[in-house]
């Protein structure tokens, strides 16, 4: 039994039980009801494959992508895209096209935002790096009800959200652990920040949270400096940071982004010995470090999964109005220079 057959039964057209189907307004009560128990009743299952093949010469589901744009600093951003682009040439047959647009600074996130809802795309994938700007975005979508999917981060947002990201505290608790078995008690720890145009950016503010939680839930009372340096700008070593390295005792180093690699060469540089580092990402530029074992561990956020699996999400949620893969906390892996992962 298909559609035509359905509508049939029911005495109405097929555009009324595809809205049914897909649970779209411009249907009386009574009228759907009838097409469900006729659904019920004949065991029908929609193809969603089938039907999304037939319908994409016809209808491109198009989905907009608002992320970062790749520069040096911000490399770490061409591995979602690679991510979605993986998505893309699996859907594409099926008529699922992606436009992405690129941002740098609060501005242009929100001027590409308006440009992408006023152009009325089917879907949206973004970073909440903004706070104010993605409620203002989020707000809109939810009015045009297009589904939005948020990667990388999870603020709490003035509405229902849907995230599929690391949990950044807990991730700070984990590298807090790593820490602490190798500096014990007895040393010093670090926490080193990277700062955007609107300060810390909400990932390392959570991930510098779990880390001074573990130690706080464990009473172990021992000293955490933070230390915080612009995006823009080479990490430098100021007068009271050699202060606090000439400590000859274990060193405990928390790098809460994904530039750890600059670390081993800068304490090199200052004869500062004695140092454990966790950091996050697999980029080259770490796994160097870390394969030399100047890096300690590496948290891996499966940047490249979010952006495959943000594309796959909506679109089984607009083919199939499934919304489990619209929210996904990604696992918390822990990378050694025994189990490095392959980043080509």
């Amino acid at each position: 039994m298909g559609i035509k057959g359905i509508a049939k039964l029911a005495n109405v057209s097929i555009g009324t039980v595809d809205r049914v189907l897909h649970n779209r307004p411009g249907v009386s009560k009574e009228t759907e009801e009838k097409v469900l128990k006729i659904i019920k009743e004949t065991g029908y299952t929609r193809n969603t494959y089938a039907s999304r093949l037939k319908l994409a010469s016809l209808r491109k589901l198009k989905i907009a992508v608002l992320i970062p744009e790749a520069k040096h600093n911000w490399n770490y951003w061409k591995l979602p895209k690679k991510g979605i682009t993986k998505a893309i040439n699996e859907l594409s047959e099926l008529g699922v096209v992606v436009d992405n647009f690129l941002f740098i600074d609060s501005n242009t996130f929100k001027n590409l935002a308006n440009k992408i809802i006023e152009e009325d795309y089917d879907a949206i994938v973004t970073v909440p790096f903004f706070e104010k700007e993605s409620n203002v975005l989020l707000q809109k979508a939810n009015l045009k009800e297009i589904p939005l999917v948020f990667i990388d981060t999870k603020l709490e947002l003035e509405s229902p959200a849907n995230f599929i990201r690391q949990d950044s505290h807990k991730a700070g608790m984990v590298a807090a652990r790593l820490l602490h078995g190798l500096v014990g008690n007895e040393g010093q720890y670090f926490v080193v920040n990277m700062l955007n145009d609107r300060g810390i950016h909400a990932n390392n503010k959570q991930r510098e949270s779990g880390f001074r939680e573990y130690f706080k839930k464990r009473k172990t009372e021992v000293p955490i400096k933070t230390i915080n340096y612009s995006m823009n700008n080479e990490f430098t070593v100021t007068q009271e940071m050699k202060e606090w390295f000439n400590f000859k005792g274990p060193k405990g180093v928390f790098v809460t982004n994904s530039k750890s690699h600059l670390l081993p060469e800068i304490f090199d540089k200052y004869d500062v010995t004695n140092t454990s580092i966790v950091g996050f990402d697999v980029n080259k530029s770490n796994l160097k470090y870390l394969k030399k074992e100047k890096i300690n561990f590496l948290i891996h956020q499966q940047p490249r999964y979010q952006g495959y699996a943000a594309i796959k999400g909506l679109f089984n949620f607009l083919a199939k109005g499934e919304k489990s893969d619209l929210n996904i906390d990604i696992p918390i892996e822990i990378v050694v220079k025994e189990n490095v992962p392959e980043i080509g």
